[in-house]
């Protein structure tokens, strides 16, 4: 499959649309700069001659305004808040710092309860992934990748037992990981709101908090957030029909996120309509910008939040009852994402390397699609998944779910969550971006070629204990 080089987005336009995604600041599903940024992705496709399609959704929104931790009049370093863990008001709440453990608040009754965090190292890789494929032959499941993500969920205190046991509010230290790493992390973004002020320290402020616990000293918590009921926020589509009125090809994201690298696949989605709106099309492609990605207690659905976009809208890929059939789904996630890792001595800097390029596929046949799509392209290091154990981590899992073969694009690097000034655009590489984007439309036409018997279903998970090497 060639591309027409000169129909390609520029590395100029795509760079000055990351910088426009970032001006909005920080946006977390429903937030100011989460509805300025759908509102400019919207007025883009307007400009493209597309309709819009709109859903509309209420929540109850908390946002982070002002965090600190003071022991006496000495000021600790927060590292980050906790989301939607609870609030005080400017003057925080105080009360003896008492060390515990996850399951033993009743000792903390009245006090603010201190827990270290282990950062998980040595969990079994094959436990929630399982290799199909590399590009180049070499490149092997790397231990540890997206390791605060999966220790903030897997570890995370039951803050909702601190409250029923009266704990005022809690401290959680980062421990095994390096200071610069765990700032402005937001995590966990998979919680419920808890009713209990929480925030993280890292491993050298937690020390000192931990010491002065140990002495019995008063600590001062302070989370200031803004609670919001009915807070809007939406997911939309656009589609480009297709001779076959019968089948699509969908094609999703999320636009909710913290930085340059998570979300921009909505960056990538616009230059990717770009070009294929010149191109003579078999089947129709729906393009879905999915909101709560950052809120999945509210809008998880049955796997992520593009599920409850499916559920309402089965006449774009169901087949059921005159409605359009879905053929694939191809997810743009996390685009030009450059490795950072920490070194022996502690330190966090980048590696030289591009991230791994997670690439989850949902059969045989996508697989050999998605290894023609990124032929070529001089940054590659490419890793095919199998969802397995029931994890595919992104967007694609929802469509993998529903029988749809899938190619669900996802690098995770260790800053996907990182709340930065920035917005950690030193670690993002525009180039890399373009040939991703790239890819992806070669991918797209190639499976829109192809016939649907031959696509076929997607796998099923797979069990146990999965392949790294």
């Amino acid at each position: 499959m060639k591309i027409e080089k000169n129909k390609l987005v520029s590395e100029e336009i795509i760079q000055k649309e990351i910088e426009i995604m970032n001006s909005f600041g920080e946006r977390t599903t429903g937030s100011k700069g989460h509805q300025e940024f759908i509102a400019w992705l919207k007025n883009k496709l307007n400009d493209m001659g597309l309709q819009v399609y709109s859903d509309s959704y209420t929540f109850n929104r908390w946002e982070e305004k002002n965090r600190a931790l003071l022991i006496g009049k000495e000021e600790i370093h927060v590292s980050s808040a906790y989301p939607y863990s609870g609030e005080t008001d400017k003057n925080g709440v105080t009360g003896e710092l008492m060390y515990t453990k996850n399951d033993n608040y009743s000792r903390a009754k009245g006090k603010i309860a201190l827990i270290e965090i282990k950062t998980i190292k040595k969990l079994p890789i094959g436990l929630i992934m399982n290799k199909r494929d590399s590009f180049p032959d070499h490149i092997e499941l790397t231990a540890g990748e997206g390791e605060l993500v999966l220790t903030s969920v897997l570890k995370k205190p039951d803050l909702k037992k601190a409250r029923e046991k009266g704990v005022k509010a809690v401290i959680l230290v980062w421990n095994g990981v390096s200071d610069e790493k765990v700032e402005n992390q937001y995590l966990p973004f998979t919680d419920e709101y808890l009713g209990i002020p929480a925030i993280w320290v890292n491993e050298t402020e937690g020390k000192k908090v931990i010491a002065a616990a140990k002495r019995q000293e008063q600590g001062t918590v302070i989370l200031e957030a803004k609670k919001q009921k009915n807070s809007l926020t939406e997911s939309f589509y656009v589609t480009l029909e297709g001779k076959q009125k019968d089948e699509t090809i969908l094609i999703n994201t999320h636009t909710d996120g913290m930085n340059a690298i998570e979300e921009n696949g909505a960056i990538g989605i616009l230059s990717m309509i770009r070009y294929l709106q010149s191109c003579q099309r078999e089947r129709t492609l729906v393009f879905a910008f999915i909101t709560g990605h950052f809120r999945l207690p509210v809008f998880k659905g049955t796997s992520q939040a593009t599920s409850t976009w499916l559920t309402k809208h089965g006449e774009v890929w169901d087949g059921r009852a005159g409605n359009r059939k879905a053929v694939a789904g191809i997810t743009v996630e996390h685009l030009g994402s450059m490795e950072w890792k920490e070194y022996p001595k502690g330190q966090y800097k980048a590696t030289g390397k591009i991230q791994t390029e997670y690439t989850y596929i949902g059969n045989k046949k996508m697989g050999e699609i998605w290894k023609k799509a990124i032929k070529g392209r001089s940054l590659t290091r490419t890793v095919t998944l199998r969802g397995h154990n029931r994890f595919e981590f992104g967007e694609s899992q929802p469509l993998f779910e529903a029988g749809i073969p899938v190619i669900g694009l996802i690098q995770m690097p260790d800053y996907l969550m990182v709340n930065s000034k920035n917005r950690e655009m030193d670690k993002l590489n525009i180039s890399l971006m373009k040939e991703q984007i790239e890819s992806l439309i070669k991918a797209t036409l190639i499976v829109d070629k192809t016939p649907g018997r031959l696509l076929g279903k997607s796998d099923g998970y797979s069990y146990l204990l999965g392949r790294t090497k």
